[in-house]
């Protein structure tokens, strides 16, 4: 049996790799070989046993540890002389995408002047280790990144060129949606598929063969064969959470969230739907209304959390059995090798964000991978030096996912600041709104990228004297756009062979 890292042979192969991890998942349990990398990228992993439906994923590392290149089959697959297994291996890079929005005459008091535009997709090589600050770029409009294992998709649509405030970027979102493949070995976009999908997207996943995409959008739920650049709607809704159950055995499923709302809503709607190899689609199942807030998925198996509730629940089928409870308000689910990746958003003061990770084959207590109250620091850009630091009065959870197996978790986040006047210290009355992306070290917990890609705000109460010009600052081992061009807000955010 031989086995082999499918690499694209281009300018973004992983790079500075001395080791190769294989993880093979069987019926009785899990296998874990390493190697050392030859300088002709061979390696050897010693005698390797007949085997059958084995899920396999391959992590290359480099000297330090950490992971520069990860993969995984698509399919299980069977373990045989004379058989060659082929998983393909893409850097660990995650991307985000959204649009801009900006006031055109200054005045922060008038809303109706705020115009919205789309821009360029932003993504952080975490195999480089440099800060992510929004100058590396793929296309000029994305509003949405899907990866599909090792492939990826970028999203374009229209604008309303209506101008206005909103809270929901997507209903900025106007005309048919286009989704255009993107080379995970250059970035370089091809043609758009054929298909053309109505309402603002807001979500979508993939599948691990690259074969099928899941689109939430505000009108519908689609089903998109990348084969064909056919799509489907299969349900109608406002779908703001959806993910992609790989079955091992060529078929896979979607599991969506309608009427999301804010969680919690206690109207939300699970619902399911499976596809075939050969393209047959069933119908969808509903799985019930409750708070649910997100969806995951992992080894032919379906995960949501309830965010009224506090609960994190396994799907199958119409059936929802639930699996911890007392998680506080929890609005995002990842979920990757036996883990579930929950983040949990404190509902009162001082606000906050917590990730937790339960255990989905033992019994004891969730433990805190990170906490951290929301906080951010405004410079008065008159006076060098001159800071006032900022709590937070709402912080939320946006999107939720691993990547590299599990060695990252990446979440964005949003969250709204405010300060009351000091007149003592002619300090004015601000308001702060910002986005942020964060990569976790699932090992440590620690803080790998932090990339704030948004910050606006306004003066709401100004004395005569008091300082008049303020602008958002970076904290310690927080980065921030280079440029101001490159500011948006995040709509959304994917890995290569990432778990939702």
């Amino acid at each position: 049996m031989t086995l082999s890292l499918d690499i694209p042979n281009a300018a973004l192969d992983p790079k500075g790799y001395t080791e190769v991890e294989i993880t093979m998942h069987t019926p009785n349990g899990d296998l874990v070989r390493s190697a050392t990398v030859g300088a002709n990228g061979a390696f050897d992993l010693g005698d390797l046993s007949a085997m059958t439906g084995v899920w396999v994923e391959a992590a290359l590392r480099n000297e330090s540890g950490a992971a520069v290149g990860y993969g995984r089959t698509a399919t299980a697959v069977d373990f045989a002389a004379g058989v060659t297994v082929t998983v393909p291996v893409r850097r660990p890079i995650v991307y985000v995408a959204g649009l801009v929005s900006k006031d055109l005459d200054g005045d922060p008091t008038t809303t109706t002047d705020i115009a919205w535009t789309a821009t360029s997709s932003t993504f952080g090589d975490l195999s480089l280790g440099a800060p992510v600050d929004g100058s590396a770029s793929v296309g000029t409009k994305a509003v949405l990144m899907v990866s599909a294992g090792p492939n990826l998709f970028m999203i374009e649509q229209a604008v309303s060129t209506t101008n206005g405030a909103t809270p929901d970027p997507a209903t900025k979102l106007t005309g048919p949606a286009t989704i255009k493949p993107v080379s995970t070995g250059d970035h370089s976009i091809a043609a758009a598929l054929k298909a053309a999908l109505d309402g603002g997207v807001r979500d979508g996943a993939g599948s691990d063969d690259g074969k099928w995409l899941v689109i939430g959008t505000t009108l519908h739920l689609y089903v998109v064969d990348t084969t064909t650049g056919s799509a489907m709607s299969v349900a109608d809704g406002d779908f703001g959470r959806v993910a992609m159950v790989n079955h091992g055995d060529g078929t896979a499923s979607a599991l969506a969230l309608s009427n999301r709302g804010t969680p919690c809503n206690a109207g939300a709607k699970l619902v399911s739907v499976a596809f075939s190899g050969g393209g047959e689609v069933s119908p969808v199942v509903s799985a019930g209304v409750g708070g649910y807030a997100d969806v995951a998925s992992d080894a032919n198996r379906a995960f949501a959390v309830d965010a009224c509730k506090g609960q994190l629940v396994e799907i199958t089928g119409a059936t929802v059995k639930m699996l911890r409870d007392g998680l506080g308000k929890p609005t995002a689910l990842a979920v990757s090798n036996g883990h579930a990746y929950i983040g949990v958003e404190k509902a009162a003061a001082p606000f906050g964000l917590s990730l937790v990770v339960a255990s989905l084959t033992a019994t004891d207590a969730p433990h805190t991978l990170w906490t951290e109250p929301s906080q951010q620091v405004a410079t008065a850009t008159d006076y060098p030096g001159v800071q006032r630091e900022m709590s937070a009065t709402a912080a939320s959870f946006d999107h939720l996912e691993v990547g590299a197996g599990d060695d990252y978790v990446a979440m964005t986040s949003s969250a709204h600041f405010f300060a009351k006047r000091e007149s003592a210290l002619t300090f004015p009355e601000l308001d702060l709104d910002t986005e942020e992306l964060r990569v976790f070290d699932t090992s440590s917990g620690a803080v790998l990228q932090r990339y704030r890609s948004w910050c606006d705000g306004e003066i709401k109460i100004m004395g005569f004297s008091d300082v008049m010009n303020w602008a958002c600052a970076t904290t310690t081992g927080q980065s921030a756009p280079s440029n101001p061009a490159a500011e948006h807000h995040l709509g959304s955010m994917t890995f290569l062979f990432g778990k939702k």
